[in-house]
């Protein structure tokens, strides 16, 4: 359940800054009202203020953004209402572009907007961020768990009363209650695959000499029960749908989309969510897509010489994951 959130007055946020001298704020040419010297726009009518170089030092990010395979601790906002005039500077010290930011609150959904290595900094970052009338909460990559995906699925059977899952390549079969079925997730996985050949020069820079690009996309659905925050995950691919009897066609991305139907329609009770799509962008901000490069080694040239070959794979997969569990999270912790 949502809460109820107030924006807090300025004057709130003055109290909880920096201490500053008299003589070292900065006077509004709009307002004329005093605001601190690690501000470029008034904190009370939103103006600009006049900055000094000396200034700029004290306007900066407070904390940096985080690799892939550093484990962290994402701060998830609250829908919330923010004064625009407020978002140019928040964004500078979440390190997050304004535009961004605004995009992200705009959709009064809980994403994340920011991510650090130690709770300590994420509790900083949670505070700037309740200073300007956003409320939040920190949720541990270990609950995400993204390098653990859902369990693959190869059938499910419907009964009156429960789900059946067929786990993929095991003969275990996992039921779940009508009453115990939690959350539906619908989303994709997006894959990019960049092929080059690059010739190596000894002093200057590898120049590619030709690349070729091809991509995939995959619709996902990841299930989850109420005590089960790993899930079990159905994808294209290697899943029959025979459970969809006569509603089956040959197309499998066709199938996925009457399976999604038919669980909504069989558990109403479950929360259904299918904006990953939509805001795929925005998580990216935030949680970057996966990237990586294999070398294909060496490859004959003209007159004796040698190339490199190598593939670069873009994907998503572990983006969905941490959006997918998170959504389990938040059920089930109330928020």
């Amino acid at each position: 359940m949502d809460k109820k959130l107030e924006f807090q007055h300025p004057d709130k946020w003055l109290k909880s800054s920096p201490s500053f001298s008299a003589n070292e704020l900065i006077e509004c040419e709009k307002c004329e009202r005093k605001n601190a010297p690690n501000r470029f726009k008034c904190l009370y009518c939103g103006g600009d203020l006049p900055i000094t170089e000396e200034q700029t030092t004290l306007i900066k990010p407070r904390f940096n953004k985080l690799e892939n395979w550093q484990k962290g601790f994402n701060i998830i906002a609250l829908p919330n209402n923010l004064d625009s005039f407020l978002i140019p500077e928040l964004a500078l010290q979440i390190c997050l572009e304004p535009q961004s930011l605004e995009q992200i609150l705009e959709t009064h959904k809980k994403l994340p907007l920011a991510r650090s290595e130690t709770l300590e900094d994420a509790e900083k970052i949670r505070q700037i961020l309740r200073e300007n009338g956003i409320e939040a909460i920190v949720v541990n990559d270990e609950v995400l768990k993204p390098e653990m995906p859902p369990r693959r699925l190869r059938g499910i059977e419907f009964t009156e009363t429960s789900l059946k899952l067929n786990l993929f390549n095991t003969s275990e079969i996992v039921e779940i209650e009508k009453s115990n079925f939690k959350v539906i997730v619908f989303g994709g996985i997006f894959e990019r695959k960049i092929a080059a050949t690059e010739k190596h020069h000894k002093k200057d820079e590898n120049k590619i000499l030709n690349s070729s690009e091809t991509s995939s996309d995959e619709p996902l659905i990841d299930i989850y029960s109420q005590e089960d925050g790993i899930g079990y995950r159905i994808s294209t691919s290697g899943f029959d749908f025979s459970s969809l009897g006569q509603e089956k066609t040959l197309v499998a991305a066709e199938n996925i989309k009457t399976l999604v139907n038919k669980l909504k329609i069989l558990f109403p009770e479950a929360n259904y969510i299918d904006d990953y799509v939509k805001i795929r962008n925005l998580l990216g901000e935030i949680w970057l897509v996966e990237e990586t490069k294999n070398s294909l080694g060496l490859k004959s040239g003209s007159f004796g010489s040698y190339n490199f070959e190598n593939v670069t794979t873009i994907n998503n997969l572990e983006q969905f994951t941490k959006y997918s569990r998170l959504q389990w999270y938040l059920l089930n912790e109330k928020i």
